[in-house]
């Protein structure tokens, strides 16, 4: 659930640090709570309705619009961290050699074999079981979306995700080191959000971050915010509609057309 509004697909993620402060407020207990005159407030009846929030008014959505293009410009000015990557990838889609069959880009055409190997790659991943199971059944139901990196016959990367109105949230995702020399992962990552953009998502998230040897290539490819930042470019897109994501190969033969700011 990130996004950052642009003309293009780009990538996002959300700071931990923000979250963690907030949830770390020390609150006054209840026995603490005070009156406007210091007085101890009564306890409130069982049938009693709580005050609604007052909502967001429009001068704080203003603030956290700025502080969102702000962070654009704090972080990664012009995207030259995903502009190079974009470089290095492209001088790999031209001068590899692929002897085993061309490069593709595929949707939901095999969600087994895409679980056995995040099973394979990720030894204490966080997808157990359980997990599968629910995303096997939103996957049937068409909400939960697989793009694939083929090379050949062989499945060599992809990332699961869920579609939130105009943003592609990248629940998690692998790629086969055997074939690191292709640098899969990335070349996934600008072919898939080349695809997204030209069906009208504006927002490619890969959620939260931290200083873990498996998040350091998120600094390569996204834009870090805080939690309100993202929360500008996040609403205005939550009620949106891209257009749907067709199962199949949507990418037959990737060359450097098909990446995202190649």
């Amino acid at each position: 659930e990130q996004q950052q509004q642009q003309t293009t697909t780009t990538t996002t993620t959300m700071s931990e640090n923000h979250r963690l402060r907030v949830a770390d407020q020390k609150k006054p207990a209840p026995h603490e709570a005070k009156g406007s005159r210091g007085q101890r407030k009564p306890p409130r009846s069982p049938g009693a309705k709580r005050a609604k929030s007052p909502g967001m008014g429009a001068a704080s959505k203003a603030k956290m619009k700025l502080a969102a293009k702000k962070s654009m410009k704090r972080w990664d000015p012009g995207h030259r961290k995903l502009k190079k990557r974009a470089k290095d990838v492209a001088r790999v889609v031209r001068n590899h050699p692929r002897p085993e069959g061309k490069l593709s880009v595929r949707v939901n055409t095999d969600f087994p074999r895409t679980m056995a190997l995040l099973r394979e790659h990720h030894k204490d991943s966080w997808v157990g079981e359980k997990l599968q199971r629910v995303w096997e059944a939103m996957w049937k139901d068409g909400d939960m979306v697989v793009f694939e990196l083929w090379y050949g016959p062989k499945l060599i990367a992809a990332d699961i995700a869920h579609v939130v109105g105009k943003s592609f949230y990248v629940a998690t995702r692998f790629f086969e080191q055997e074939y690191r020399k292709f640098q899969p992962g990335f070349l996934l990552a600008l072919a898939e959000t080349k695809v997204l953009a030209g069906a009208g998502f504006r927002l490619w998230d890969l959620g939260g971050t931290d200083s873990s040897p498996m998040m350091a290539y998120k600094q390569d490819i996204t834009v870090r915010m805080s939690r309100p930042e993202f929360l500008a470019r996040f609403a205005p897109l939550r009620g949106g509609r891209a257009a749907p994501l067709a199962s199949g190969t949507v990418v037959e033969d990737i060359q450097t057309e098909h990446l995202i700011l190649s």
